[in-house]
This record gives C-alpha cells, sequence and structure tokens, in this order.
C-alpha cells in the first residue's frame, strides 16, 4: 500500500477540527472527505473533487451501506406512524399513570439503560427503540436529550463490546482465531475471548459512571447546564440543530394507544433473530446483522399497516402511505450524515490511517506498558476513523503479537484494545453509533458529544491507570 506520509492522518484531523469547533456536522464530514480524496489525488484539485463525488456515489455499491441507510430511513417511519397515532403518548400513560413502573427522571433513564444493553444483537435497533420509548418520558419528566443521549449510547457499548452472543463477539473472535491460527495465542477463541472481557475496564468503569450519574445526578459542567435547561421545560438549547426534523406531534384527535408504538417495534425486535436464523448466518456478522434489520423493519412497516388500517381503524390506506413517507422525510438529515460517515470510512481505509497510527506511534513500550500502549493507539485509531469494529480488528491482532513477543499477558492486551476501541468510538464526533445516538435521542450531534466527553476521558484515564497498574503488577 503507497505511504502518503503525515498526510495520511488529515482528512480524520480536519473532520474532527472543524467538528468541535463549528459544530457543523455535514461540513465536517464533506471537508474530511474531499482531503482525503486531495490526498488520494497527489493534491491534484480536479482529480481529487471528481474522485470525491464519484466516491459518495461507491457508498452505494456497499451492500451493507446501502441497508443500514435504508433502515435509518424507513425506521423513521414507523416512529412517526407511532407518534401520529397516539401510540407515544399511550406509552407514556402506560408506564407513568397505569403501570407506574416510571415514576421519574431516574427511571426513566434506567429503562433507556435496561433497554439498550437487553437489545444487545444489533446495535442500531437497540439506540433506536431506547430512543424511541424515552422520548416522550425525557419530556415528561424534564430529562435532558443530552442526558438521555449519554446514558443509552454508553450503557450500549459497555453490553455490546462484552457479550459474546452477537455480532462484536462474533467478529472479535474470528480476529482471534486468525492469530491462534498462526500460532501467536494457543486455545479456542470462545475461551480466549470470555477470558479477555474481564479486562474490558473502560465498559465496566464507563456503565459505573452511566449509573453514578443517574442515580446521584453527577454532571461536568456541559451536561449539567443541559439538565438545567431541561428542568425549566427547555429541550434544545437556542440555535441547536437536531440531527432528525422534528415533526409535528399532533395526533390528530386520536386517543392514545400503546399498542401503536409496542406492536411495530415488538415486530421489528423479534425480526432480527429470525432473519439471521433464515439467511443462516449463525456468526451474527456485521453484513448478515444489516440484511436482518432491514427485513425487522419493512416487518415492522407490514404489522404497523395492518394493526393501524385493519384491527384499530385510525388510517386509510391513503393515509398511512402519506404519513409513512412523511416519517421517511424526517430521516433525510440521518441519511445524508451516514452517507458521509461510511464515505470518510472508506477513504481512512484507502490511506490505511490504522496501520499509519499503529506503526508510527509504536516505539520501544516496556512490556509492563503493553496493554496501555494498546488502548491508547487502539482509541487514537478509532477516534480518527470513527469505527470500534474497524478497530479492534487492527488492534486485536497487533496487541495478541506484541504480547507473544513480549511475553505480556495476551488477555489483558486483547481487554486493552477492545477497551480502546469503544473508548475512540465514543468520543469521536464521526462515529456511526453517535451519530444514530443523536438521531433515536432527537439530539443536536455536536451537543451530545461535547456533552458526554467528560464523562468518557475521565472513564478512560482511569481504564489507561488500571492498564498500567495491572501490567506493573503482572511482570513484578
Amino acid at each position: 500500500m503507497f505511504d502518503f506520509g503525515i498526510w495520511t492522518i488529515m482528512p480524520p484531523i480536519v473532520t474532527i477540527f472543524l467538528a468541535v469547533f463549528t459544530r457543523q456536522v455535514i461540513l465536517s464530514l464533506l471537508a474530511g472527505v474531499v482531503a482525503g480524496f486531495l490526498v488520494l489525488s497527489n493534491f491534484q484539485i480536479g482529480n481529487g473533487l471528481g474522485s470525491s463525488v464519484q466516491g459518495m456515489v461507491d457508498v452505494f455499491k456497499s451492500e451493507g451501506a446501502v441497508k443500514t441507510i435504508l433502515f435509518g430511513l424507513m425506521v423513521g417511519g414507523v416512529i412517526h406512524l407511532a407518534r401520529i397515532t397516539g401510540g407515544m403518548e399511550g406509552l407514556v400513560r402506560l408506564l407513568t399513570d397505569k403501570a407506574r413502573i416510571v415514576k421519574g427522571p431516574v427511571s426513566s433513564q434506567l429503562l433507556g439503560c435496561a433497554i439498550a444493553g437487553l437489545i444487545f444483537i444489533e446495535s442500531n435497533l437497540a439506540l433506536l427503540t431506547a430512543g424511541t420509548v424515552t422520548g416522550g418520558l425525557s419530556s415528561k419528566y424534564r430529562v435532558s436529550r443530552e442526558q438521555m443521549g449519554y446514558v443509552i449510547q454508553n450503557t450500549g457499548l459497555s453490553v455490546w463490546s462484552s457479550v459474546l452472543f452477537n455480532g462484536w463477539g462474533a467478529a472479535m473472535m474470528g480476529v482471534i482465531a486468525v492469530q491462534a491460527g498462526k500460532g501467536f495465542i494457543s486455545g479456542e477463541p470462545f475461551s480466549i475471548l470470555a477470558h479477555a472481557i474481564v479486562y474490558n475496564f473502560f465498559a465496566w468503569i464507563t456503565f459505573a459512571f452511566v449509573l453514578l450519574s443517574i442515580f446521584t445526578r453527577f454532571s461536568f459542567p456541559a451536561m449539567r447546564r443541559a439538565n438545567v435547561r431541561a428542568a425549566q421545560g427547555i429541550e434544545l438549547r437556542e440555535g441547536a440543530i437536531p440531527l432528525v426534523t422534528e415533526l409535528d406531534p399532533v395526533q390528530q384527535g386520536r386517543a392514545p394507544c400503546t399498542s401503536n408504538l409496542l406492536l411495530p417495534l415488538l415486530a421489528m425486535i423479534v425480526s432480527v433473530p429470525v432473519g439471521l436464523y433464515i439467511t443462516g448466518d449463525g456468526s451474527i456478522s456485521k453484513g448478515s446483522g444489516s440484511t436482518a434489520v432491514l427485513w425487522a423493519v419493512l416487518v415492522g412497516q407490514v404489522v404497523g399497516a395492518l394493526h393501524y388500517i385493519l384491527v384499530k381503524r385510525v388510517l386509510s390506506v391513503d393515509q398511512y402511505f402519506r404519513e409513512l413517507l412523511i416519517g421517511y422525510q424526517s430521516m433525510v438529515p440521518l441519511g445524508v450524515v451516514m452517507t458521509l460517515a461510511f464515505l470518510i470510512g472508506n477513504v481512512c481505509g484507502e490511506l490505511n490511517v490504522g496501520g499509519y497510527l499503529s506503526e508510527h506511534i509504536n516505539g520501544y513500550v516496556p512490556v509492563s506498558l503493553s496493554a496501555a500502549f494498546v488502548f491508547i493507539v487502539a482509541g487514537v485509531i478509532s477516534l480518527s476513523t470513527g469505527t470500534s469494529w474497524g478497530t479492534f480488528s487492527i488492534m486485536i491482532p497487533i496487541g495478541i503479537q506484541i504480547a507473544a513477543a513480549s511475553g505480556a499477558d495476551p488477555y489483558l492486551i486483547i481487554g486493552a484494545a477492545i477497551s480502546g476501541s469503544i473508548f475512540g468510538d465514543t468520543v469521536s464526533p464521526i462515529s456511526d453509533t453517535g451519530i444514530v445516538t443523536s438521531m433515536a435521542t432527537r439530539n443536536d450531534h455536536m451537543d451530545h458529544m461535547k456533552t458526554q466527553l467528560p464523562y468518557c476521558l475521565v472513564a478512560g484515564l482511569v481504564a489507561l491507570l488500571l492498564y498500567i497498574a495491572v501490567g506493573v503488577t503482572q511482570t513484578n
């Protein structure tokens, strides 16, 4: 692969810098994409701009990317229909007035935690379901959108990266199996990963921070300002631009009905494992996951149509499809952002950003600091590329080989690679997980990222200190 030198890391730096200082996600992603193609074209402006346009077209040649974007657009229709038919209000009344499961801001956040963690089989579906279910509760109990976004995303990442029976676990075991086949580590991939997950320190610390923020209302200044604003009944700061277009919540005189929300959502959730079974892919890989989730949202729409039109008779056929398209329309900004996020991911892949960083940051590292080193490098790569999957695919093999050469604990180093990957994911403004969370919780994306940043940085620092402490203890 051609070496572009220091210019290799220009695209992610440009993107992250602009995202932080302009708060304009689309502008930042576009600038990063153009910068990347300029580097790839040896700074020939005409070729760089032309390649940028072609690159955007090429995103839609990826089956997984197209399915993910379509899912984002189509789930908007399901959510909008649940809102205008009274499903959202019905669920809020069920959980608060009738069942009294949710009685205030603490229990509403715990519900978000539970949903994000329990739907561990597919991350996007978990985020969207948690955001949808808790949206009305957040408004009712004046929980800031930023706080709920932090709770949902960080709970999800902590659980998904620690569960062996999902796409994350399957991908990690696949990477480990390759290294085992080459003789760098011995044992069964499942057993190796099970031992390594114990050292996924960032996940455990992050989840503890989430619970601390819920039960004690501990908050850093940016989140505190958001929470004070929400307590005053102001859901968004002045000038904020939610990632999803706000639609008229008026229910056109329809009575609140919980089944109008839960039935389509449950149909979607149940359809995911069914779709995975039909495809015959027991590994639950990321590609098969996108297929199953797309099938699931189609099933949700069909079930919703039958329920609204034939059972409840709250919509005619014409009204159903008109409202469905309005829901699709609300997700257009998300589609644009996800397309650009996939594109900059492709650019970073062509530039070999991950390989460049791991090669050039790697110097002489004592055995006792090997795990800390892997954690830092994984975090930098994940921050720069916005992908935890791509990062642990790079860093787990590197970490295993470092352990084999130095005699360091391979389980500790694998855990550090996983932790670093999700740490970078939580602080990267180009992370698809962060983008979907902002959409699900109706947040301004940069507000979501900035308010959760201090929590993630402190959790990352504590995790780093633990890797140093354990590494030093093991070598003494």
